[in-house]
């Protein structure tokens, strides 16, 4: 908890001057934060390098059996999005001709993205509450990755980029570790998971929620680790090697891409047990989930990592 306090009393200093970050300061990897120009407030942490234990221990509720702990060594440091990449950052940059047609026309109330040149499943008109802010949802994982590639060779024309380093989903490791932020529990924060969770919302929450809104980050500044939408991984699905590892990337070949943080309709009611350990299973910082790549989901999104490049 003291590391959480130090953390979030300096944070607020450390966004604000964000945006003001000199691209060299990018660039030698000087930069607590910035801010990504023309990207409708893109805020990229800093994550330290440093080691952790990756999965989870045999006793913690809800464990899955693919969640085997070992020791995993994250060997430089990376930039990782402060938020999960929101509407207004996606569409201009993906679908520039943009226009909702069908607003909720679709089962459960959901709109059209086939009819809306890959719009998000979520999405409002000028009559409703706007979700400009809340995350993009209704991405493939291709999709994903050809929005940190175009991210990519902007920032590489503009000259802000550190010498190998790419905008890209983060591998599962720099994601757990990210999400972690030090800790070792089942969640990234302790205390009261209405702080920094909507999952205890789910049953009266019917999609996403505005990235930040009430909950707080974790200890390196980032929010809805937990929640809101799932989050794609670089990594081919498979299991885990329980040897230590550096840099892990995942299997070469799979059927299936990562997804890590659990999404809208995860807190929901698992079974007689309703408690928020059980509920919030696949929210947990060490839960896996994967999902074919070719398919776009109302309850996935993404949120880029400025990281090593990682050869296919």
């Amino acid at each position: 908890m003291k590391k959480h306090t130090v953390a979030m009393a300096t944070l607020t200093a450390l966004l604000a001057q964000a945006a003001f970050a000199a691209g060299d300061d990018i660039k030698t990897l000087k930069a607590e934060a910035f801010e990504i120009p023309d990207s409708a407030g893109i805020t990229m942490i800093r994550i330290e390098a440093g080691t952790f234990t990756m999965g989870s221990p045999k006793d913690e509720v809800a464990r899955g059996e693919d969640e085997v702990q070992h020791r995993v060594t994250i060997s430089k440091p990376f930039y990782m999005a402060e938020t999960q990449i929101t509407q207004d950052q996606y569409l201009p940059v993906m679908v520039p001709d943009y226009e909702p047609l069908f607003i909720r026309a679709a089962a459960f109330e959901h709109s059209l993205p086939e009819v809306h040149q890959g719009g998000p499943f979520i999405t409002e008109s000028k009559y409703l509450a706007s979700t400009d802010k809340n995350p993009m949802d209704g991405v493939t994982w291709d999709k994903a990755v050809e929005f940190c590639r175009i991210l990519t060779e902007r920032e590489r024309k503009a000259g802000r980029l550190p010498e190998g380093y790419v905008y890209r989903l983060p591998t599962e490791a720099e994601w757990e570790y990210a999400c972690r932020a030090g800790t070792e529990g089942a969640f990234n924060v302790e205390g009261d998971l209405s702080t920094f969770c909507w999952g205890p919302d789910v049953p009266t929450l019917r999609w996403t929620v505005p990235v930040k809104g009430r909950r707080q980050p974790n200890a390196w500044g980032l929010y809805d680790m937990h929640g809101n939408v799932y989050e794609w991984c670089l990594d081919w699905y498979g299991p885990y090697d329980e040897e230590a590892a550096k840099d892990p990337a995942g299997p070469a070949v799979g059927e299936q891409k990562v997804a890590r943080g659990g999404g809208w309709s995860s807190g929901r009611d698992q079974g007689e047990d309703k408690s928020d350990a059980v509920r919030l299973r696949y929210m947990r910082s060490a839960s896996r989930n994967r999902f074919p790549p070719q398919k776009p989901y109302s309850i996935v999104g993404f949120r880029p990592v400025l990281a090593p490049e990682v050869k296919p």
